[in-house]
């Protein structure tokens, strides 16, 4: 069982790795969201001279700084659970439940990442209007994600099975809240 344990700390390191990686960069794209929208709507109110690019770039910016802020949140185990139902286990059973719910958004972010890459790909020969960029880049925030998203659910999951299979010693990473339980 020391494989399956050892293999869990990998991954949660390199989950670990990603999410702090993923943290700046989410930090850095909220900063320069703010000041462009600032430089934006001071161009347009102040001088009456519009950035026509100014709104489009803004949301291309929001769009990836949400979907990546989803992926810190499953690391961090602050998205939304039905914790009413899992209050009363514990040990193996909780462990098993929270197996099951990973698993299933598992095959969910399979699905998000396989749809989101067909999408990117559809979308290559269109163009934002005004930024005359490739839309491709927006969407590419979908597969991107959802990828990250699995690298975090992956230690989850073998944090859950090392619960199951080793109920005395929880380690970082299982459960529900992820790495910060």
């Amino acid at each position: 069982m020391g494989t399956l344990r050892d293999m869990q700390r990998r991954w949660d390191f390199l989950s670990a790795k990603v999410n702090t990686g993923v943290s700046w960069i989410c930090i850095v794209l909220i900063i320069f969201m703010t000041v462009e929208v600032i430089v934006a709507v001071f161009f347009r109110y102040a001088l009456d001279a519009p950035i026509k690019w100014g709104e489009e770039l803004a949301r291309l910016v929001m769009v990836w700084a949400g979907l990546l802020g989803i992926s810190i949140a499953l690391r961090e185990g602050e998205h939304i659970g039905l914790e009413v139902l899992t209050a009363r286990l514990s040990g193996r059973v909780l462990a098993g439940c929270n197996l099951a719910a990973h698993g299933l958004v598992g095959l969910f972010l399979v699905v998000l990442l396989v749809w989101g890459i067909q999408i990117a790909q559809a979308a290559w020969g269109t163009f934002l209007p005004a930024l005359q960029i490739k839309w491709t880049w927006s969407h590419l925030a979908v597969p991107v994600t959802a990828g990250i998203q699995l690298i975090h659910l992956v230690s989850m999951l073998l944090g859950d099975a090392v619960d199951i299979l080793e109920p005395e010693g929880p380690i970082a990473g299982a459960g529900l809240g992820g790495a910060s339980d």
